[in-house]
């Protein structure tokens, strides 16, 4: 099989070139999504270093399937050097793997499991590749910063040469710190990992031709109106600051106000270690998961979360059932939208929205597809998406936004949004560039949510995000 030819972009051949100036200097590469880190791998690999025992390090079984069908069948120079440590091979293959191949690709926990049984069988092995390297870091950070097996498997691997890469390495997240919370930059916690650690950074390629391969991402909120939907989250946003200034007083009572520096947005981050009630505890966790409910669920099924005594004081749950409609009014936005283009991937985060959007969409004559966690192949339903003509419509759950791309998609609906703006970042690029819209109910907290989201996404990827005007009249 004759294999592609390509010539390196500008930007790439200068980040192989700045490897080769600092080799056995760990590393952190972040280069952006769609600009090519797995043929900056496969250069490294079969053209950089082309003499060295190298493994590979993806987070997760789907990315290993995919990197080690690129590595074989995009551009060569591997042939029989190519092996994959995975919960699909044998274990009794594992240990012949490690020694006959030269390139190794596995996951955390296959590799920590390796190690254990035989440590000599790495100790042939010079280079260490860690794909999206800020998968490494826990959102909120316990006993350790990092996730399992990672605390182990670093100190196994201490003597390699490690080189980190991610589309982002520009995030926050929370440590816990004598028992008080920290609010630190992933970046600073993977230095404190990979000591003596070197940046290339986006900001370091923008002397190249980087920009010319950039596809921009457009933007755009849309908001949803829904007078009942507005009332109800009125409701729970004061009961949830109610709740907020309850735990600040009974800190303030115990002199314990010190745990979250006085700052009531630590709250949530810090509440299991609080020394508050546990009926303070699961009230506040509670409140907050209801409010995304309500913001995320068709109205009927969120309704099955108002039946605690303490939430019957202040909703009529059977006048709800009465006055609430079925259909959500973002499923009913979503159609809009969908009717305007020829092809439309739709994010949201539960189930039943999943199942009501597919519901709607295929009564209005839309062939619609739906990739979920319960998916078995979800490649199959990327493919019939991308090259059936007649798929319109591709509804997908929480499942793949790092490992899926869509860029056949004209259009990304986002239904609901969480906090964390690198993970939404990683969304929103699944289609590489063009449109995202995320819908937000109009009056209430979520609104306030996606306009601080956006804000942090553009102060943090300001090279290929960029915010248009909603034009929403054209669809009401």
């Amino acid at each position: 099989m004759s294999k592609t030819k390509y010539t390196p972009r500008g930007y790439q051949t200068h980040i192989l070139e700045e490897v080769g100036k600092k080799v056995g200097t760990p590393l952190l590469l972040e280069l952006d999504c769609g600009l090519g880190k797995r043929f900056i791998t496969h250069q490294l690999v079969a053209e950089k270093f082309p003499a060295s025992k190298i493994i590979i390090v993806v987070h997760s079984s789907s990315s290993l399937a995919e990197t080690v069908d690129y590595l074989r069948g995009e551009y060569g120079g591997l042939d029989d050097d190519l092996g994959e440590l995975s919960s699909r091979v044998p274990s009794g293959r594992r240990v012949h793997i490690l020694r006959e191949k030269r390139v190794i690709v596995a996951t955390p926990q296959v590799l920590a499991g390796m190690y254990k049984k035989d440590a000599s069988l790495f100790e042939p092995f010079e280079i260490v590749l860690i794909n999206e390297v800020d998968t490494l870091v826990r959102r909120t950070g316990n006993r350790t910063a990092i996730v399992f097996p990672w605390p182990t498997l670093l100190l196994s691997l201490e003597g390699k040469w490690l080189i980190g890469m991610s589309g982002t390495l520009r995030d926050d997240h929370a440590v816990f710190n004598d028992a008080q919370v920290e609010i630190r930059r992933e970046l600073d916690t993977l230095k404190q990992f990979f000591p003596g650690a070197e940046l290339i950074t986006m900001e370091d390629l923008y002397d190249t031709d980087v920009e010319d391969y950039l596809e921009q991402t457009f933007l755009t909120v849309h908001t949803v109106n829904d007078s009942k939907i507005r009332a109800v989250s009125k409701v729970i946003d004061e009961l949830i600051r109610n709740t907020r200034t309850d735990i600040m007083n009974e800190l303030a009572e115990d002199d314990n106000l010190h745990l979250i520096d006085g700052d009531a947005r630590r709250v949530h981050l810090m509440l299991e270690k609080l020394p508050i009630t546990d009926e303070l505890k699961g009230q506040y966790s509670g409140l907050l998961m209801l409010r995304k409910y309500v913001y995320a669920m068709p109205p009927k099924r969120f309704l099955r979360m108002f039946h605690s005594k303490y939430l019957k004081h202040y909703f009529n749950v059977s006048e709800l059932r009465r006055t609430l409609p079925g259909t959500s009014s973002k499923t009913t936005h979503v159609l809009k939208i969908a009717l305007k283009y020829r092809k439309t991937v739709v994010l949201t985060s539960y189930l039943e929205m999943v199942t009501q959007i597919k519901e709607v969409l295929e009564k209005a004559g839309l062939e619609t597809l739906t990739i979920t966690g319960a998916t078995r192949n979800k490649g199959e339903g990327l493919k019939e998406f991308r090259e059936n003509e007649d798929a319109q419509v591709l509804v997908m759950s929480p499942v793949g936004e790092r490992d899926l791309d869509i860029p056949q998609a004209e259009v990304m609906i986002i239904c609901d949004t969480i906090n964390t703006s690198k993970t939404m970042y990683q969304k929103f690029k699944r289609t590489r560039g063009g449109l995202v819209i995320l819908l937000a109910y109009g009056g209430t907290s979520e609104e306030q949510k996606v306009s601080r989201l956006m804000t942090r996404i553009l102060d943090r990827y300001p090279w290929s995000t960029a915010v248009i005007e909603a034009d929403s009249e054209k669809l009401n």
